[in-house]
């Protein structure tokens, strides 16, 4: 009886554990740091409300998009931090608040440095045209540059495309404000490639927290703690914290933006400019 009871006992710890543990496919550092931050500061604030819980240490490194939203679909983890599609929106439960303020929007251009003062005189959506850009095949946004007539080299593993576009096998590699730089800086193997100064490319690419349809719990946690954070302003202290200098650095006002026809599933927030966005 005795060992019946232990044995319950330490079933139920280890449920506990488990319950405890919040299941993610996107945990690494340099590119989800932010969201990682922002996901741990809503399990702390709702801790009270819906108990304690933390993010579970990665088993694997971090699928391709499309395999994570599949591993979501089974439940096999728990959130996945994702832009939204008329799909998704359909098979998912998503939270309707852009976690980047918009900032994703805004894309800068690595080029390699022989090619700047070619560059230096696009001016229009036609003259991008004429340039090729390099792509992860499996990104949201993949199809938004077909659907505004700009070519571009599609890969299934991103990780080849600075290689690729060092070795001009394409004219540019669109990135986040938050990517551009640090790219090069971890890439310093290619002394050949820079920054692009002059151009950025603007279209709606907001990023929801995505949960299962059925997990309407976690999704309640979540909103509570958004709506938590934004109240007490450490929401917009986390970005500006990540990203304030970032935006000064890229310098958008200063830059030809050229917007992108990119039709946002139905339903969704009206696109605004973003407070940060300072003119």
């Amino acid at each position: 009886m005795l060992k019946s009871c232990w044995l319950t006992l330490l079933l139920l710890c280890s449920c506990a554990s488990q319950a405890a543990e919040l299941r993610l496919c996107q945990h690494a550092p340099e590119k989800y740091a932010y969201r990682l931050e922002l996901t741990e500061l809503i399990l702390a604030r709702t801790a009270g409300t819906f108990g304690p819980q933390h993010i579970a240490s990665p088993e694997q490194a971090d699928p391709p998009q499309e395999r994570c939203l599949h591993l979501l679909q089974e439940r096999q983890v728990d959130l996945a931090f994702v832009p939204p599609t008329a799909e998704r929106l359909r098979d998912f439960a998503v939270i309707p608040v852009d976690l980047h303020q918009g900032m994703l929007g805004y894309r800068l251009l690595l080029i390699r440095r022989d090619q700047a003062e070619r560059f230096a005189r696009v001016q229009t959506l036609e003259d991008l045209r004429q340039l090729r850009g390099g792509f992860g095949s499996q990104w949201s946004d993949f199809s938004v540059f077909a659907a505004n007539g700009l070519p571009v080299v599609g890969m299934a593993n991103p990780n080849n495309l600075l290689a690729m576009l060092s070795q001009g096998r394409f004219d540019y590699y669109h990135r986040g404000l938050h990517e551009a730089w640090s790219d090069l800086a971890h890439h310093p193997e290619y002394p050949n490639l820079m920054v692009e100064p002059h151009l950025a490319l603007v279209y709606p690419m907001p990023v929801y927290f995505t949960f299962h349809r059925h997990a309407q719990a976690l999704k309640q946690r979540f909103e509570e703690g958004l709506r938590l954070i934004q109240a007490d302003g450490s929401l917009e202290a986390l970005f500006q914290r990540h990203f304030g200098a970032i935006a000064d650095r890229a310098g958008l006002t200063r830059r030809r933006l050229i917007p992108l026809d990119y039709p946002a599933p139905a339903g969704l927030p009206a696109t605004t400019r973003p407070a940060w966005l300072k003119r």
